[in-house]
């Protein structure tokens, strides 16, 4: 996919890298120079130094090819603009604006131009309205069409303990995405080694989370 990432600091960051990983396509608008001479020596993504509202800015980053801009800037206004500027402009087909008021998130569908919003505080509420067991899966991000990001930290008594994540028989449409070990994060290949006390966070296709924990 060619994706468009609009907001360099950490979180755009990180999904640059994940995506990467996966052999993705990226691109990030990022408006602070000295924010964008780090992008560039930290990922191998093309990186524009402008303002995420700009029109010349999408323009620069061949916006009309893109599959998916996600807009992670500081304020939500901006990020709307920057999905409006996409989809009404460029005809990009799927746009991700993260907000920081829940209130927003249904405003955003109403004025158009943004395909899904993400909220922190509303991932982190709908965790612990699960009340999940801690050695159960955790379902972090609920996406279209009944698909899931989760975690689950590997025990010791886990059938994947030990296995290259090669060898695990997941169900088909479940990938794992990356590992959370110690203070480190892991981009995973088929050699990788699971290890106990690893948290493992996996995108799983619908219906799948049942058979998923019989092999994690």
């Amino acid at each position: 996919m060619n994706v468009i990432i609009v907001g360099g600091g950490d979180i755009g960051f990180s999904l640059a890298r994940t995506l990467l990983a996966n052999k993705h396509h990226v691109t990030i608008i990022e408006r602070r120079p000295e924010r964008c001479s780090e992008l560039v020596k930290e990922l191998s993504a093309a990186v524009i130094s402008d303002d995420g509202v700009s029109l010349r800015a999408f323009e620069d980053a061949d916006a009309e090819e893109a599959d998916v801009v996600v807009a992670l800037m500081g304020r939500d206004e901006d990020n709307l603009i920057a999905c409006q500027l996409a989809s009404y402009h460029f005809g990009v087909p799927h746009t991700i604006a993260r907000v920081t008021s829940s209130q927003n998130k249904e405003l955003f569908k109403k004025l158009g131009g943004v395909s899904a919003t993400v909220c922190t505080t509303s991932i982190i509420s709908s965790i612990i309205e699960e009340e999940v067991p801690a050695n159960d899966i955790t379902t972090l991000l609920p996406l279209k069409e009944g698909a899931y990001i989760v975690e689950k930290e590997i025990k010791g008594t886990s059938p994947a303990g030990g296995k290259m994540v090669g060898n695990i028989p997941l169900p088909r449409g479940c990938t794992i995405t990356s590992i959370i070990r110690s203070d480190r994060v892991i981009y995973p290949h088929s050699e990788t080694v699971l290890e106990v006390g690893d948290r493992v966070l996996m995108l799983v296709a619908p219906g799948k989370k049942e058979l998923l924990k019989k092999v994690i």
